[in-house]
């Protein structure tokens, strides 16, 4: 016997039913209205004699085969009031079958009018913000050019007239002309990324997604960046003992950002020590653990994790939270005028996803950074 069997067996259940702070009805495993207790009455502004004139279908739309449905799944449902047309009433909706001596359906309802047209408020004004948004990301991302020259003007002329292109310049001028070179590159670099950014948010950055030689792309960064490394007297590693395939069906100028965005805060980040590249294949405990979504169908080894760990400074664990959010960090970035830094890693994060990838990152106090993000190598519809 389940607790509506107990709760309303014969002869009591009306009693009880008076008592109830929701709506109630209770129908015959055919659909027939047996019993409304006040509330129901209240509930729909309509008498005793009305309502049992009535069928499920005239209150709500779905009726019966709803409330069939409903007491077999133990969901319930939000429906609009047929029946009531004078002001809008929108209800929650249960089911839950119990028997006496006979199978029956027992129906609760709930006013959800002034919660729903809340949620609704919201939803709009959700939409809204995100058409804005969007909209002014189109703007700025169209009219990158026009923002952005001017600056290239400023950084090639005052570079220019420093090496002597407009003839000799005095200590004092070379001296301003160097601010002003400088000042203008990093805004310059400040402006592209702000507008790289707003690509991404707004869904109109351009990628292409074809095969390419994996091996060949690692290799390339490495010799880049082996160079940077010695500079600064620190060593640096790529492993990729763990590769099993190198052709990889991805963006090639996508990961190569991302690593290479990866690599340069590591070296900014770092003064002694190591840096160290390692790529591998996940296995799918780990991917289920990550959120990604690995179909049966794929070839062996579909997806690549490469991690970047580093011996430099460590991010507190607030940062840590927030560190591919931009907006999250604003003011530290601002005092710390690395906000390039902050949108870098938006960037990032955007473009991993680009690839149907995750990222995150790791830090301890004593031993430096680690980021790593998780692609697939092939072909993958998600």
């Amino acid at each position: 016997m389940n607790f509506f069997s107990w709760l309303f067996r014969p002869k009591k259940y009306k009693n009880v039913l008076e008592y109830y702070p929701d709506a109630v009805l209770i129908v015959s495993e055919s659909g027939e209205l047996l019993y409304a207790n006040e509330n129901l009455l209240k509930l729909f502004n309509i008498s005793s004699d009305e309502l049992f004139s009535l069928e499920l279908l005239d209150l709500f739309d779905g009726g019966f085969n709803l409330i069939d449905n409903l007491a077999k799944s133990e969901d319930s449902a939000i429906v609009k009031s047929k029946f009531n047309t004078d002001e809008e009433l929108i209800l929650e909706i249960r089911a839950s079958e119990y028997e006496d001596s006979e199978q029956k359906i027992i129906i609760t309802f709930r006013n959800v009018t002034n919660n729903q047209k809340m949620l609704n408020k919201l939803l709009f004004e959700h939409e809204y913000l995100n058409k804005i948004t969007k909209n002014r990301n189109k703007f700025l991302a169209k009219i990158s050019n026009e923002i952005t020259s001017p600056i290239h003007s400023i950084n090639g002329f005052s570079q220019a007239i420093l090496e002597g292109l407009g003839g000799d310049v005095n200590e004092k001028q070379e001296k301003y002309l160097k601010i002003i070179n400088k000042n203008s590159t990093q805004l310059l670099e400040l402006m592209n990324d702000l507008l790289e950014y707003t690509k991404l948010e707004s869904g109109i950055y351009d990628y292409e997604f074809k095969n390419f030689d994996f091996v060949t792309l690692i290799t390339n960064l490495f010799n880049q960046y082996k160079e940077k490394a010695d500079e600064k007297k620190l060593i640096i590693n790529f492993n990729l003992n763990s590769l099993t395939k190198r052709t990889f069906y991805s963006d090639e100028n996508v990961l190569k950002r991302i690593i290479e965005t990866l690599l340069e805060n590591a070296l900014e980040r770092t003064e002694t020590g190591s840096i160290q590249l390692t790529v591998s294949h996940p296995d799918n405990n780990f991917l289920e653990y990550a959120g990604i979504v690995n179909s049966t169908n794929l070839q062996e080894n579909p997806y690549v994790m490469i991690q970047i760990t580093d011996t430099g400074k460590s991010i507190s664990e607030e940062d840590l939270s927030n560190i591919f959010d931009p907006y999250a960090n604003i003011d530290k970035y601002i005092a710390k005028k690395t906000i390039n830094k902050g949108l870098e890693m938006g960037i990032i994060y955007n473009l991993t996803r680009i690839l149907k990838g995750r990222i995150w990152a790791e830090s301890n106090e004593e031993k430096g950074c680690s980021f790593a993000f998780v692609i697939p190598t092939e072909k993958i519809n998600l």
